[in-house]
């Protein structure tokens, strides 16, 4: 396989795999991925990703942190199995914020330590499964403390335990307000308010917990700037030495700072970059380098690991001509692409490629207003709005780009809507393609048998 400095070098040229993407969906044409089709099973869509340009950004990543970091991809961005177990693989570990996360991480290997359960509201039995397991446990609030020092007597805990309490920095809010984290009126987190004897109380109340070994911190999910993510895991250090500093020795010897490294949705450009990021935290919070102050640091990336390296195709089955532009029904609507199509201006927003209907790219000229409307039954089922692109046909295609991450795993049930297969590529020296299928396409047994009683 290919060495870090290579695929960091590719990563450098191009990031994203944007060079081979449209001969991708040309081959996936001839492979007859997207056919028209032939059953009420079929549909002509399919989710694709870029398997070595994700790769080499996860290869970047674990060069760029050091070797003492433990770099946990948040399941709940890309929950596919083939993903999980590929990150168990290349050293990764799963960060989850379900109990069902859980149970998925564990069944495709990963060892119990490098398995990160963040949820602010764990029921006691599922506290109590995580313990049992020796999974990392990252209390969200002192109640749940509480919980947990009821629990433990009646459990032995394995050596590499990693029992974390999470703090709310409280350093104000990124330009999404639904992913920011930091607010006063977080949800997530015990608020780190600057009065010192606020503070003191809690340095004392983590110590009198002897067994909390790990300060836990998440700012925001995305729309953050690198300067507030800078500054909640700067805060979180801090706590964490007061509390060493209180307790006599090193009882905090983890640090986990979450993730939330913003994602650019205008092109190609992976930006902020992980580089910046690294070189941030170095320059502000240089304790997370040295394995001699915390042994271990973790890391909790989600869409950044995911979105840029992923693209949705879809036959367009019907076209509508309206107000000087087109409208192109396609087959992935509201139910996978939810945040672009409910809130259009604040999360997401995809770009979109046109190609004929044998997957070839089609010229850009006579551009005309497109809406990229999708098959549920409501009148906001529309992923984008007024795309400028060259006249498009019954039976063209459109690539719905970025579209790696929080997308499959935001499905719902409106209208029973079947999930799309997915599949992986890779291009050989030779310029062609291997595709493989990473899920299997949702058959309407499975898809309606949520319904049953």
């Amino acid at each position: 396989s290919p060495s870090t400095a290579a695929l960091m070098a590719s990563a450098e040229l191009d990031p994203v795999g944007a060079a081979c993407r449209s001969a991708a969906l040309s081959a996936a044409v001839d492979a007859g991925l997207l056919r028209v089709p032939e059953t009420i099973e079929d549909k002509p869509m399919a989710l694709f990703y870029d398997l070595d340009a994700w790769e080499r950004n996860l290869a970047n990543i674990r060069a760029l942190f050091g070797s003492h970091w433990l770099h946990a991809c948040a399941a709940k961005t890309n929950p596919l199995f083939w993903f999980l177990r590929r990150e168990k693989a290349l050293g990764h570990g799963a960060e989850c914020a379900s109990i069902a996360e859980v149970v998925a991480a564990l069944e495709n290997g990963f060892a119990p330590e490098n398995v990160v359960f963040d949820s602010p509201s764990k029921t006691i039995p599922e506290i109590r499964y995580a313990l049992e397991k020796g999974v990392h446990l990252n209390m969200d609030n002192l109640q749940e403390l509480d919980r947990v020092v009821d629990l433990l007597p009646g459990l032995q805990l394995g050596e590499q335990q990693v029992l974390g309490l999470r703090l709310n920095p409280l350093v104000g809010a990124g330009s999404i307000a639904a992913f920011s984290v930091s607010t006063g009126k977080s949800k997530f987190g015990v608020p780190l308010y600057p009065d010192p004897k606020y503070q003191a109380e809690l340095v004392q109340r983590v110590t009198k917990a002897s067994f909390l070994n790990c300060i836990h911190v998440h700012t925001g999910s995305g729309g953050m700037g690198l300067k507030q993510l800078v500054s909640g895991v700067r805060a979180a250090v801090d706590f964490a030495k007061a509390v060493n500093e209180a307790a006599g020795h090193q009882q905090v010897r983890i640090i986990d700072i979450g993730g939330g490294l913003s994602t650019n949705f205008e092109d190609d450009t992976l930006t902020p970059s992980f580089s910046e990021y690294a070189d941030a935290l170095r320059q502000e919070v240089p304790e997370i380098f040295d394995a001699s102050q915390f042994e271990r640091v973790i890391s909790e990336f989600g869409a950044s690991c995911h979105i840029k390296f992923g693209w949705l195709a879809s036959r367009i089955e019907y076209i509508k001509e309206c107000d000087g532009g087109r409208i192109a029904l396609i087959h992935a609507g509201s139910e996978i692409f939810l945040r672009s199509s409910y809130c259009p201006d604040t999360f997401m927003k995809h770009r979109v490629l046109p190609f004929d209907a044998t997957g070839r790219p089609k010229a850009a000229t006579d551009l005309i207003p497109h809406d990229i409307a999708g098959p549920l039954c409501f009148a906001g089922d529309v992923v984008v709005r007024d795309a400028m692109l060259p006249p498009m046909d019954q039976g063209d295609i459109v690539m719905l780009m970025d579209a790696g991450g929080n997308t499959l795993s935001l499905h719902t049930t409106h209208c029973s809507r079947q999930m799309p297969s997915v599949f992986g590529y890779r291009q050989l020296p030779d310029a062609s393609f291997t595709f493989e299928t990473l899920k299997g396409p949702q058959l309407i047994k499975d898809t309606i048998g949520v319904w049953r009683p």
